[in-house]
């Protein structure tokens, strides 16, 4: 995948410019982005060239359709580097936020990114009853306000 959602003028768009130079034209349904407060989800026809497990460990890639990366490139959206997921995950980590999730669907070949913005003690609590402090509460009023574009 191309880079990361980060604070920036053109990371912003990386995700979506992902989505599209990895699309399949041929496969029914187009690019679906779904919002919601707590979670972004990015879904594009097609399944992962790559394999997942390439793909998360990132350094291979294998676009599509190559002259729309081009066309990024050269406005300086992406990298053609094979390190998008890598950084995606690594983003949701310097956040405090839970993983991302990457999915395949097959019939049709469907790939699926779904990018929580919940924070990751909030995950391992969620079953147990919580008590949080006034300074605590605080902090993650904060760490929620993080200016990504979304």
């Amino acid at each position: 995948m191309i880079c990361c959602l980060q604070h920036g003028n053109a990371r912003k768009w990386e995700a979506l410019a992902n989505c599209l130079v990895n699309m399949d034209f041929f496969v029914p349904r187009g690019i679906v982005i779904k919002k919601d407060a707590n979670t972004i989800i990015l879904e594009n026809p097609g399944y992962i060239r790559t394999g997942k497990e390439q793909m998360l460990k990132g350094g291979i890639s294998d676009p599509r359709n190559k002259a729309l990366m081009k066309m990024f490139n050269l406005i300086g959206i992406g990298e053609h580097a094979g390190s998008g997921v890598p950084d995606i995950y690594a983003v949701w980590d310097s956040q405090g936020w839970r993983k991302p999730i990457v999915k395949e669907e097959y019939t049709p070949d469907r790939t699926i990114l779904i990018l929580p913005f919940t924070e990751k003690e909030a995950e391992k609590t969620s079953g147990k009853s919580r008590v949080l402090s006034s300074g605590s509460e605080n902090h993650k009023n904060q760490k929620s306000n993080s200016g990504l574009p979304f």
